[in-house]
């Protein structure tokens, strides 16, 4: 699935001000829509930009989350880098 590059960002910038303990259920919070938020997550999830094992995907095909979810740090400087354009 093709993620929305917009999307990513926002993703990414609202968990590098989160607080340091992680973004639980608010960080699906978009008017896309859980569904979309989830996939963007482990989207970012298999590039190493969250840390591993928040995000996994059921037989049924949904994502389940394990809250909170938190930036690894190849996410805290993609988010960085973000945040400065």
């Amino acid at each position: 699935m093709n993620v929305d590059k917009d999307l990513e960002k926002e993703v990414l910038t609202r968990l590098l001000h989160a607080h340091p303990n992680g973004l639980g259920k608010e960080v699906l919070d978009n008017y896309r829509g859980e569904k979309v938020v989830a996939s963007a997550l482990a989207s970012l999830q298999d590039r190493g930009l969250i840390h591993h094992g928040h995000v996994t995907l059921s037989e049924a095909g949904e994502h389940s989350l394990n809250l909170p979810i938190k930036l690894s740090a190849a996410g805290v400087e993609a988010a960085q880098k973000l945040d400065q354009q």
